[in-house]
């Protein structure tokens, strides 16, 4: 598996730079999906990138962007050096849904994202997603118009993650660029996996630093929520990720390579993560044991 999945995210980068930018439109707009913090206002965000005909993407600074509460404008913020506008509020915990709308150059350009409330008692899993729980087709995924109808999930994961978000927490964090974030969604939805936040990288340059950037977010949603305790991926980058904020790595690899340092915990597939999951269950749903044995 892991050999599968370094092979093709080579492929994948390289099909991202080169290809001509899908569609009419000459700028994009994501929004992160959100969970709340355990104290303090949540950060709704909002990333714009400038599309050229060479398939170029670049980051687009100076754009205003409105944040919506269904049609009640909360807060405004403009994009930085990155492309990317945040706005630090607090909202009602009724609300799961935002929306951000951005006129560029005569564009309009609008998207809505998730907000998600954890238990405070409940551990959160971080979850990669190419070669862990999608047999990712790179270059379909990227060049199909809507659906990545090629891409299949691997044996169990969609069953097994779905029984684990009942009593964890759960977060996708992936190296695809956010311009892939509701094609990501809808791939999730179709294929029965559990609702939850779905994080990418707000460009292709962060995509080509993974371990950077999965380790830099992973801190970030730590700062946010101190539960989350447990990463589960299917590369060497993953497991850096994951080990760098001290969470406990469990790696995917039907091929048993033993190419991860010894802090992993290597599995096969996800019928073994279940059934560590099972044999281990008073530690790892109880995120102060999990400290503890960690």
């Amino acid at each position: 598996m892991m050999a599968y999945a370094k092979h093709n995210v080579a492929y994948y980068l390289i099909v991202l730079s080169v290809i001509p930018t899908i569609g009419c439109h000459r700028y994009h707009l994501t929004v992160d999906d959100v969970f709340r913090p355990t104290a303090g206002p949540c950060v709704l965000a909002a990333h714009i990138e400038a599309h050229a005909q060479s398939g170029r993407r670049t980051p687009y600074s100076g754009a205003m962007v409105r944040f919506f509460n269904h049609d009640q404008l909360v807060g405004q913020a403009r994009t930085d050096s990155d492309g990317v506008a945040a706005l630090s509020i607090s909202l009602p915990e009724d609300v799961t849904h935002y929306r951000a709308e951005a006129d560029v150059q005569g564009e309009r350009c609008t998207m809505e994202g998730l907000l998600f409330s954890f238990p405070r008692d409940r551990t959160v899993i971080v979850c990669d997603i190419d070669g862990t729980i999608s047999m990712t087709h790179y270059r379909e995924l990227v060049l199909d118009s809507r659906d990545d109808m090629w891409s299949k999930p691997f044996p169990d994961s969609a069953e097994v993650l779905t029984e684990l978000s009942a009593r964890f927490g759960l977060v996708y964090l992936t190296a695809r660029p956010g311009f892939l974030l509701e094609k990501t969604k809808r791939w999730l939805r179709a294929n029965g996996f559990p609702v939850a936040p779905v994080v990418t990288t707000p460009g292709l340059a962060q995509s080509l630093g993974v371990e950077k950037f999965k380790s830099g977010r992973i801190m970030y949603f730590k700062r946010l929520i101190s539960t989350v305790g447990i990463g589960i991926g299917n590369a060497d980058t993953d497991s850096e990720a994951y080990a760098m904020n001290d969470l406990l790595p469990l790696l995917i690899d039907d091929r048993d390579t033993k190419a991860f340092r010894s802090h992993a915990i290597v599995l096969k597939n996800w019928r073994s993560v279940q059934a560590f999951f099972h044999a281990n269950d008073t530690i790892l749903s109880n995120p102060d044991r999990l400290k503890r044995a960690g």
